[in-house]
């Protein structure tokens, strides 16, 4: 069958999409004499409208990285030790096929565990298929601790993922634990143009971020504390009679119960346990629900408690009976096109694994809300130690840094290193791949053809390739190449376009013809429950909810923090939040503009931008350690400790410690195992309870610490 063939524009430019990070910008890609030259923003992408940031100006340098993996590696030396041999594709996919397959024989599937990084879009869904084919319960991610606790919050609370509409004018726009200005700068640009027209800007977040220093409100609160500050701002909506009446009558269920437990987070109780001033939360409470409408932009700051899942329920609820949802300069659902969703069980394969063998998923046991399915990454961790509830003994890795981004790292080095068998695919060598029995390299979206849609845009974009790398393949064709190699191949697809034609298939559309018109955008939908209700059972926003009191979850958002504002866990055991003499200060984070979770330390144009790791401390705090700017400091919780470049601000509060996340320097070659320790703030986390009832969070922010001067 013939296949089709990149399409250039009217400019010789050839369209594509970004996928260094989920806002899928539309890009340009030019070409010369055969290779790639430069990559500009589409001015005509109805997500991004030719907005770029620094990594996606980075696309060349990604591209022929020296750095980059360019052939399949076996591992001859000791794990960790650097010493490679080049194979064939075809030697590479027997070697993961017999290391899969023996831990499969000799335990059960369930023995192998499939991790992917970041969410990706589509590509995550060729191993989640792979895995589901295979046999095995044991799909993961750190999804529980970004993005999906609050989605899956807003879809028990009203049915969909509210998005903004910056169109339609928006009178005010709060931003909750999130920056989009470094993390999507499409959204950035939309509501620079909002406030520019005279919006109001609210922001709650203990960083100094780029919005904080321009809010009309800043609630520079205590880490950790979004849900009580959330269900104060409530209690001082509904006491202010600033709730959406005629909306909370008509559409809402349970707005007497959310008063009632509400009444205690007064102004003067949510300041003692957050920090911030009673006045403060009246304000944002005025902000926000009087000078509708508005958009509550949040973001992964409050997914990285154990209060994930309940803190995005009270935000749900907050833009609920202000009556912001489906109004127009609101928050309105956003209806992808009419593609194969991600989600879709028979592209994910799901009958492929029986309801037995999925009851059995590590992590299952913690008892989690019944719409999560993946298994937990910290229990997956801690299995492949100890053999409980059963052995995982080997594992296949797709674009997850795991030494980076999983809470207690020590943990993690062992756990791999106890594998039988263990699989990395990525772009570059990093501390987790040089692990690995085998590595495979991987295309960056430069070197293939994918439909993209992610979960940070609805539309859905085409991918082109203009370039090799090497021997580079795409998820999909090894995950496809992989099952053939298993013998399971007729659960994939002949060749890849053939699999991205399935995806487009319910939109009328081809691969091809995709090609040819760059994109679908998605629909914006107004007030659509105002025909058929919204997507719950009731048919209304579930402010009480009986489903999770069906399920066993409270009903109303609940915060049990003990009288002296320290948050307990279910079982009422401390969190490792609790100052004392001996760990004064709280530990927070915040991500670089410049870097996507852990990627980017190789590419020289973001390197130069962002060359180290910063904490953010205020001057005093710094003095009285003996810090400087620019001084190294060892920031040390009860887990262990770590060192970054300390940098100065009045804006943060005294009582609080910013520091960056996924932090490794590939620089330092194989014989340090890419520098991967000596920054790294997963030492400073732990992987031990309590985890978030509902989606199996660990804590990562808020932590007590201290802080010394390092070691120049």
């Amino acid at each position: 069958m013939a296949r089709s063939r990149t399409i250039e524009t009217d400019q010789g430019l050839v369209r594509s999409t970004c996928t260094h990070c989920t806002a899928g910008c539309g890009v340009l890609v030019r070409r010369q004499d055969g290779r790639v030259v430069s990559v500009q923003g589409d001015p005509d992408h109805p997500g991004s409208r030719g907005v770029m940031c620094l990594r996606g100006r980075a696309a060349v340098e990604y591209l022929e990285s020296p750095a980059r993996l360019r052939h399949p590696l076996r591992r001859v030396g000791e794990r960790g030790e650097g010493r490679w041999q080049e194979v064939s594709w075809d030697d590479a996919l027997q070697l993961v096929a017999e290391g899969l397959g023996r831990a499969k024989a000799t335990y059960a599937a369930e023995s192998v565990a499939f991790i992917r990084g970041v969410a990706k879009g589509y590509q995550d869904r060729w191993l989640a298929r792979f895995a589901n084919v295979f046999g095995s319960p044991n799909a993961l991610s750190t999804s529980h601790i970004c993005w999906v606790p609050q989605v899956t919050a807003a879809r028990l609370t009203y049915g969909f993922d509210a998005r903004g509409d910056y169109e339609g004018s928006p009178g005010c726009i709060l931003v909750w634990g999130g920056d989009p200005q470094a993390t999507n700068v499409p959204r950035h640009v939309e509501m620079e143009r909002a406030l520019a027209a005279g919006a109001k800007l609210v922001v709650v977040d203990p960083a100094p971020t780029w919005y904080a220093q321009r809010a009309d409100a800043w609630a520079r609160l205590r880490p950790g504390s979004d849900l009580v500050l959330a269900l104060g701002v409530i209690r001082a909506i509904v006491e202010q009679g600033l709730y959406d009446a005629g909306f909370v009558e008509g559409w809402t269920i349970g707005f007497a119960e959310l008063c009632a437990a509400v009444e205690r987070f007064t102004p003067e109780e949510v300041e003692r346990l957050t920090w911030v001033p009673a006045a403060t939360v009246r304000e944002i409470a005025r902000l926000y629900a009087g000078n509708g409408p508005a958009v509550l932009e949040s973001g992964w700051g409050i997914d990285a408690t154990v209060y994930n899942f309940q803190a995005g329920r009270a935000l749900a609820i907050l833009r609920a009976i202000t009556g912001n949802l489906g109004r127009p300069g609101g928050e309105v659902e956003w209806l992808p096109p009419n593609v194969v969703d991600g989600g879709s069980p028979e592209l994910n394969q799901q009958d492929a694994v029986s309801a037995e063998v999925r009851a059995r998923r590590i992590g299952a046991e913690e008892g989690m809300l019944p719409t999560y399915f993946a298994a937990l990454p910290q229990t997956v961790v801690k299995a492949m130690l100890s053999g409980e509830p059963y052995p995982v003994r080997a594992a296949y890795v797709a674009g997850s840094s795991m030494l980076q981004t999983y809470p207690d790292v020590h943990e993690v080095k062992r756990a791999l290193e106890s594998l039988d068998f263990l699989a990395v695919a990525d772009l570059f060598m990093t501390s987790t791949a040089a692990l690995a029995d085998v590595v495979l390299p991987v295309t960056s979206y430069l070197e293939m053809d994918a439909v993209h849609k992610s979960s940070n845009s609805p539309v859905v974009s085409v991918v082109q390739k203009v370039a090799d790398c090497g021997e580079a393949w795409s998820d999909l064709r090894i995950c496809s190449r992989l099952a053939t190699a298993m013998g399971f191949g007729d659960r994939f697809w002949a060749d890849e376009e053939e699999a991205l034609d399935y995806l487009l298939a319910p939109a009328g559309l081809t691969f091809a013809e995709l090609r040819e018109v760059g994109w679908l955008p998605a629909e914006k939908v107004y007030g659509r429950h105002e025909e058929a209700g919204f997507a719950t059972p009731s048919k209304k926003v579930e402010l009480y909810s009986d489903r999770l009191a069906e399920w066993g979850f409270d009903p109303l958002p609940a915060a049990p923090l003990a009288a002296d504002a320290e948050p307990m866990s279910p079982e009422g055991h401390r969190a490792d939040t609790q100052v004392d003499e001996e760990f004064p200060l709280l530990l927070t984070s915040w991500k670089p503009e410049e870097y996507y979770h852990s990627s980017g330390r190789h590419i020289p144009l973001l390197r130069a931008a962002h060359p180290r790791p910063l904490v953010l401390l205020h001057p005093d705090t710094a003095s009285a350690a003996g810090v400087g700017e620019g001084d190294p400091v060892v920031v040390a919780t009860r887990h262990g400790e770590m060192t970054q470049t300390a940098t100065l601000s009045d804006a943060v509060d005294r009582r609080v410690v910013i520091a960056e996340p996924n932090w490794w320097f590939p620089e330092q070659g194989a014989e340090r195992l890419y520098g991967w320790l000596e920054s790294n703030l997963n030492v400073l986390t732990s992987s031990e309870r309590p985890y978030c009832r509902e989606m199996g969070a660990t804590t990562l922010r808020g932590l007590a610490c201290r802080i010394a001067r390092g070691v120049d």
